[in-house]
C-alpha cells in the first residue's frame, strides 16, 4: 500500500492519522505541490485531480482524503477480523469537516507576493507538462483553467467572507459540541469505533 501525500497538507495529515491508529504498513510518498510535483506526469496519469492524498492498494486509488479514510477503516476490520460497532457520530463529523474546503481560507491569507509567485509557477509547470505529454494536455488544460479560475475567484471579497464564515460556523458548532462530550463523536475516544 502507498500513500501520496504532502506533511503540511490538511487532508493527507488526516490520512496519515488513520492509518497509524489502525496500525496499517504503508510506503510513503511526499508529493510538494509547491514544487509542481503533483504535476508530474506518472503522477498526473494516476490522479487527474493532481490533489494530495493518494492512496494507493495494488490496482485500488483512492483520492479523497474521507474516501481514503473510510477504506482504511473498513481495511482494518477485514484484517483483525474484529466487527465494531458503527458510529454514526464520527461519520457525521468526518461529513461536516470535509464539507469545509481550506483552499480559499488559505490562499486568502497567504501573502499576495507568494500566492502570485507560486501561482505563476503552477500555470508554467501545466504547460510545460502539456507539452512533455500531449495525450494528457486536455487534462492539463483543465488544471490550468482551474488555476486561472481561483485567481479570478481571490478578487472576489463575498468568496473570502463567504470562506471564514464557513469556517467560523464549523468552529462553532465543534465548540457547542465539545461543551457537551470530551469528544467529537461522544464520550470516549473513536478511534475504535467505525461509521
Amino acid at each position: 500500500m502507498q500513500l501520496y501525500h504532502h506533511p503540511y497538507s490538511l487532508d493527507s495529515q488526516k490520512v496519515r492519522i488513520a492509518l497509524e491508529e489502525k496500525g496499517i504498513d504503508y510506503t510513503s510518498y511526499h508529493v510538494n505541490p509547491l514544487t509542481g510535483k503533483n504535476m508530474n506526469v506518472a503522477f498526473f496519469r494516476m490522479n487527474p485531480s493532481a490533489k494530495l492524498p493518494v492512496f494507493q492498494n495494488g490496482a485500488h486509488v483512492i483520492f479523497r482524503a474521507i474516501d481514503i479514510i473510510q477504506y482504511i477503516d473498513r481495511l482494518a476490520v477485514h484484517l483483525s477480523g474484529e466487527i465494531t460497532p458503527v458510529n454514526t457520530e464520527v461519520h457525521k463529523w468526518m461529513q461536516k469537516v470535509d464539507s469545509w474546503n481550506p483552499k480559499m481560507f488559505t490562499l486568502t491569507h497567504t501573502p499576495v507576493k507568494y500566492r502570485a509567485f507560486v501561482s505563476k509557477f503552477k500555470r508554467r509547470v501545466l504547460i510545460a507538462r502539456m507539452a512533455e505529454a500531449p495525450d494528457l494536455a486536455s487534462m492539463y488544460h483543465v488544471k490550468l483553467r482551474e488555476a486561472y479560475e481561483t485567481e479570478d475567484r481571490l478578487k472576489d471579497p463575498d468568496i473570502m467572507k463567504q470562506s471564514e464564515e464557513d469556517l467560523s460556523k464549523l468552529l462553532d458548532d465543534v465548540e457547542a459540541q465539545l461543551n457537551k462530550t470530551k469528544y467529537l463523536a461522544g464520550p470516549g475516544y473513536s478511534s475504535t469505533t467505525r461509521w
